[in-house]
């Protein structure tokens, strides 16, 4: 069967039953730093899976595709001007990536496989499009470049890895993975597959993580409570708050280009429709919710982005050193962010102390020397030092 398994075949039947428990495979999908656009989404309300885009109240629903075949999992590009989704409109019948303009036109298949190909999101320079795909036999992560070519595998695991979503630094990607059979958990990487490091550790099924836009929080649906809510936490795992206490299913969250607010998937009754809250789980409003299901939100960042952008460096390693920068502002140390004027080209320069040497960067910098970073988005750079 070809019908989209999360919403044909898992929340019907669970509605139905009055048993949500079994709910696991829905993805989204969001912004990156800027101004709060546009929110497209995936509705029903037609007959079949289609991707609109509504104003960031719910007012001004439009449909983006008309198209029989199954259009899903809208992802913004960072400047807004495309989006990338999910159809099973190529001839093999599969899911493929597709792009497509923002206001629907120039419509492109990205990946043309007869496995399925699904979850897209951008880079933060929109120069490639991280998704997963069944092509390697399980579900895997997969990188290619914006115009689908130069396809990567970025993991090979044992079960299933899927749902990734790049960092708006750049540096990571974070993604949700089988690590055992019933298991289901939240884990980062960097962005060339390297570095898995598993931040959440339960008894729940943890799925849909997206980023803040400055990349120092998550957020992802858990189903630490009986029914999947919406919880943030700190990009490391820590700091673990639950946003929202719906008897049935919320999930996935997606953070507002502006950091201020999370769109987010909620099944009321029997619908399933788009709310907004607030970043600590207040004002929550229904804002998209007809005779369909209603889903996938994702946040246009458009311009009027900020004037600034913060550089944040960290130190890792059991050696010792510190990091300065030019223009002044880190000292790092003491003090190891700034928020730097859009366009801003930052150089850190690394300085070992006696005893210990300079072994490398990873984030926004790379190499073993100065580095000089841009400042179009928020940004991470970590240093390591290593005993001499």
């Amino acid at each position: 069967m070809r019908a989209r398994a999360w919403i044909r075949f898992a929340i019907m039947p669970l509605i139905a039953s009055g048993s949500l428990t079994a709910l696991t495979t829905v993805p989204a999908s969001a912004g990156f730093p800027g101004g709060n656009g546009k929110i497209a989404f995936t509705s029903t309300r037609d007959g079949n899976d289609e991707i609109y885009s509504m104003n960031a109240d719910g007012s001004r629903q439009a449909n983006l595709t008309h198209n029989p075949a199954m259009d899903f999992e809208p992802a913004w590009s960072p400047d807004g001007s495309k989006l990338a989704f999910v159809s099973d409109r190529a001839a093999s019948g599969g899911w493929d990536v597709f792009v497509m303009n923002a206001d629907g036109s120039g419509v492109v298949n990205l990946t043309n496989n007869p496995a399925l190909d699904w979850t897209p999101a951008w880079s933060p320079d929109g120069t490639k499009i991280v998704f997963t795909s069944y092509r390697a036999g399980g579900g895997e992560i997969f990188v290619m470049n914006a115009d689908g070519s130069l396809v990567v595998q970025l993991t090979s695991n044992t079960t299933y890895d899927r749902h990734p979503k790049w960092s708006p630094d750049g540096a990571r990607i974070a993604f949700e993975s089988q690590p055992s059979a019933g298991d289901w958990e939240i884990k980062v990487m960097n962005a060339d597959g390297s570095g898995v490091t598993q931040i959440t550790n339960n008894n729940y099924a943890d799925f849909e993580p997206d980023w803040s836009p400055d990349s120092s929080k998550i957020t992802w649906r858990s189903g630490e409570s009986s029914a999947g809510q919406i919880a943030v936490m700190n990009a490391d795992g820590t700091g673990i708050v639950t946003l929202t206490s719906d008897l049935e299913y919320d999930l996935e969250p997606a953070w507002a280009p502006d950091g201020n607010k999370i769109a987010y998937g909620s099944v009321q009754g029997n619908d399933v429709v788009v709310r907004v809250m607030n970043t600590n789980g207040t004002g929550q409003v229904t804002i998209a919710s007809s005779t369909g299901f209603d889903s996938d939100p994702d946040w246009q960042p458009v311009s009027g982005s900020p004037t600034t952008f913060s550089l944040t460096v960290t130190k890792r390693g059991r050696g010792v050193g510190t990091v300065s920068s030019s223009p002044a502002g880190i000292q790092c140390g003491t003090d190891c962010s700034e928020a730097y004027p859009s366009g801003t080209v930052v150089t850190l320069t690394p300085v070992a102390a006696t005893g210990s040497t300079f072994a490398g960067w990873t984030g926004a910098c790379s190499g073993t020397g100065t580095c000089a970073v841009t400042m179009n988005a928020p940004k991470t750079a970590t240093a390591r030092f290593k005993p001499a």
